[in-house]
């Protein structure tokens, strides 16, 4: 009758540690895709220049 219990003990631990790092995840992955944008605007602003200097 024990292995059952120490099972239950375990699952909300596992479940929390997998929630945590899921979560960590998603919060970074945001933080990437925040700096892709920006360098993909930079990269744009940077193509409009050099096109704008090329016409001049």
């Amino acid at each position: 009758m024990s292995e059952p219990q120490k099972r239950n003990e375990w699952i909300p631990i596992v479940l929390g540690i997998v929630f945590g790092s899921v979560l960590i995840l998603i919060v970074l992955n945001g933080g990437m895709c925040e700096r892709y944008e920006r360098r993909m605007q930079r990269q744009h602003m940077m193509q409009d220049y050099l096109d704008s200097m090329r016409k001049r």
